[in-house]
């Protein structure tokens, strides 16, 4: 009860659609994804240009994409994905935004591992892995199309970091 008293808008605000879109975010961050997705409904409803619904994909669909998006990159990357395999995961773990550096909870992808030279980000018993954040990816673009042009920027930057490349080189490569 407590929850849904702190989701509940001040009086004046529900037809705010950026506060009805945070609210989706948490939701989804709380892993009541449903729920998110009626928020998410209602902030397109209110200002639909700059609140595009998610584009959702079922697991199947999701691994498909996937599947394209990895046919479609560079010989060393694919390569790379031999060594370094893709794992989904819907969201980041509170593990990742409790860490310290913080992972932003609306990252589309994540390198944990070891890279050519040193440690990005460890500690998540995980192992040498590529993370690829579902339902950020979803909201990362306005059709499917937008999702798959997203996924192959993510899976460069972080094969990149991978390869040893930092965010600079990334940024400058347009990576960023």
């Amino acid at each position: 009860m407590q929850e849904a008293r702190a989701l509940r808008p001040p009086a004046g605000e529900e037809d705010d659609p950026e506060r009805v879109e945070l609210e989706g975010m948490i939701l989804e961050a709380m892993g009541r994804f449903e729920e998110a997705d009626g928020s998410f409904l209602e902030a397109n409803r209110i200002d639909p240009e700059n609140f595009p619904l998610p584009v959702r994909l079922d697991a199947d669909d999701f691994k498909t994409l996937l599947d394209k998006v990895l046919a479609s990159l560079p010989r060393v990357i694919r390569e790379a994905v031999q060594e370094v395999p893709v794992i989904v995961e819907a969201k980041p773990t509170r593990e990742m935004a409790e860490h310290a550096p913080a992972i932003n909870p609306e990252v589309l992808g994540l390198f944990v591992g070891t890279s050519v030279g040193h440690k990005v980000f460890a500690g998540s018993g995980y192992g040498d892995v590529v993370l690829l954040f579902q339902k950020n990816l979803e909201r990362a673009g306005r059709s499917r199309q937008e999702v798959s042009k997203e996924m192959k920027v993510t899976l460069l930057h972080e094969y990149g970091h991978y390869l040893g490349f930092d965010e600079e080189e990334l940024e400058h490569l347009g990576l960023g």
